[in-house]
């Protein structure tokens, strides 16, 4: 039920008193909406059955009356056979235990539209404390869409319109556990199963992205023809070569020093080449602290100085921002919110120092994570970590597939090339775009009974497209408690707009006719800061640490020798 109502469908629970061998009459009594979906633990039904096997006619009425059926928690028990064998009608002959050890998932490549992103994909090892598969007789007429080791671990069975998914995980997952690592491969069974069937059944009522978008991010780089390994001119030749973007992270502090030659390659290749902010100074650890005027201090004028560079450019430059070093304080999230920047990236998902934040498996089935100040954190991963069971996943729910890597990466491009084609070959229908528009088009949406759609919005920045062909009233929520008080106004297309704040966020709605999108962007409080004074002696600090990593990058990276001596000399220094 809490899986069902994080995925926006309404359910319900059948409370199943004695009735003295009249379950049909009671299911009929009880459940006259042929139209529902009844999810079935066969545990429950044995126990209502008083451990007797189903009648005929019990099987016969299930089967016949309801839309679907949903069978799950099957376990080897000889209840539980017989119950899958006579829904089936015997295509499934009943549950047993995997056998041996370290098997994988194997996702038919003829399931997408069940399986979604994941259909194709193999990968594991599968649960052997959780999962358990179906006998199936020759030739089954069973679709089987997930296997364990060749055996069916999830199926479907159609009968004209009505359809019963049967899944061989023994539970659900909880959505509350708190995540550590490998969650992902652990829990698969225990709730990527469940949440295809559900948002099967229930199509377009069930909260689901809206588009698929991804980019390539580079940190740290001037815009310089060469830096270390990256060279502009072949990073352009790939992406139009490969089908792909780039986004630099740029460090604002650098806003004096591009050339006019790549600034000219960035503004003739917008749809391969763009800019965020990549910190300030890019000090260690310059978005952890605490402090509050430091940190508006720092975002004031790194907003000073990405304005300087577009006058001098012509680039602009997305207002998200990575931290540096992948440090940040919850501070700096709401230092980032009431300046209204769109959102945060970032690789790790806790704030710096507090790795024990109690981050939930549903906090990462969002497209962002609205834990800290309300404000959203999209995470990235390393082309190491961008698997294909992270890719599915992240499509699945709607987050942007976001890829880290800094300039030595381009020393071996085909590791680059690699992880991009294998996001082209899961989502051939993916969009390459800039951090900007990958984070203000991570919405969810889903249809109310009456035609409208409701979205949740992530960014502080959205566009909302209206794909259908006829007029469609949108209804738009971006859900934080604390934005009824922090927000100053909402714009549509750049002019104020109506909204409400009902205590769970900020509402608005719109109408749009078919074939049109519109932008809505929250406009906030900006608190009224004190700003700090930069002393000398930190700005000759920032001097020296940005020529320091720049002759690294461009020098001592290129050179075996240089690099061992320097990391001799970095453990002496420590």
């Amino acid at each position: 039920m809490r899986l069902a109502d994080f995925l926006g469908v309404t359910c319900e629970p059948l409370e199943m008193p004695d009735v003295a061998g009249q379950h049909v009459a009671f299911l009929r009594s009880a459940l006259p909406n042929s139209d529902s979906c009844l999810a079935l633990n066969p545990s429950v039904w044995e126990d209502w059955a008083a451990g007797n096997c189903l009648s005929l006619e019990l099987v016969s009425f299930l089967r016949t009356t309801y839309r679907y059926l949903l069978v799950y928690a099957t376990r080897p028990r000889d209840f539980h056979s017989n119950f899958v064998a006579a829904l089936s009608e015997g295509q499934l002959r009943g549950v047993k235990k995997l056998q041996g050890s370290a098997v994988s998932y194997e996702i038919s490549p003829d399931s997408q539209d069940i399986c979604e992103s994941f259909s194709g994909l193999s990968f594991g090892p599968a649960s052997q404390l959780n999962d358990h598969v179906f006998l199936c007789m020759q030739n089954s007429a069973a679709q089987k869409l997930i296997l364990i080791d060749g055996e069916t671990f999830m199926a479907a069975l159609r009968r004209e319109e009505s359809s019963i998914f049967f899944i061989g995980s023994d539970d659900v997952v909880d959505l509350d556990a708190r995540l550590d690592n490998g969650w992902l491969l652990r829990n698969f069974s225990r709730l990527l199963p469940y949440a295809m069937a559900l948002r099967h059944i229930f199509g377009e009522e069930c909260w689901r992205p809206v588009e698929k978008h991804a980019s390539v991010i580079v940190d740290d780089p001037l815009l310089r023809r060469n830096y270390g390994f990256l060279n502009f001119e072949r990073l352009l030749g790939m992406m139009q070569e490969h089908y792909f973007q780039t986004t630099v992270a740029f460090i604002p502090y650098n806003f004096r020093r591009s050339s006019r030659s790549v600034a000219k390659m960035f503004r003739q290749n917008g749809a391969h080449l763009s800019l965020c902010f990549h910190g300030n100074d890019h000090t260690d650890a310059e978005f952890a602290g605490c402090d509050k005027i430091k940190l508006n201090t720092m975002l004031q004028t790194a907003e000073q100085r990405m304005q300087r560079h577009q006058e001098l450019t012509g680039i602009h430059c997305d207002r998200v921002m990575v931290f540096p070093q992948g440090k940040f304080s919850i501070e700096a999230m709401a230092a980032l919110k009431s300046r209204s920047f769109d959102a945060a990236v970032n690789t790790m998902p806790n704030p710096w120092g507090q790795e024990g934040t109690n981050l939930t498996i549903s906090d990462l089935a969002h497209p962002a994570i609205l834990r800290y100040a309300g404000y959203p954190l999209f995470l990235r991963m390393s082309c190491e970590n961008t698997q294909e069971v992270n890719i599915a996943f992240n499509l699945f729910f709607g987050k942007p597939i976001l890829i880290v890597e800094h300039h030595d990466i381009f020393k071996n491009e085909q590791r680059i090339i690699d992880v991009v084609t294998r996001i082209n070959s899961i989502a051939p229908d993916i969009h390459w775009s800039n951090l900007g528009t990958a984070v203000s088009c991570s919405t969810q949406q889903r249809r109310e009974p009456n035609g409208d759609i409701r979205v949740r919005a992530y960014a502080r920045t959205i566009r909302i497209s209206n794909r259908l062909e006829s007029r469609v009233r949108f209804i738009v929520e971006w859900r934080d408690p604390e934005e009824e008080t922090s927000v100053k106004e909402v714009l549509r297309n750049g002019a104020v707009y109506e909204f409400s704040a009902n205590g769970d966020g900020i509402h608005t709605d719109l109408s749009l006719e078919p074939g049109t999108s519109e932008e809505l962007s929250l406009v906030l409080q900006r608190s009224d800061f004190r700003f700090a004074e930069e002393r000398l002696m930190g700005r000759g600090r920032v001097f020296l640490r940005r020529r320091l990593s720049e002759l690294r990058d461009n020098y001592i990276s290129k050179s075996q020798a240089l690099t061992a001596c320097a990391a001799a000399l970095r453990r002496r220094l420590s």
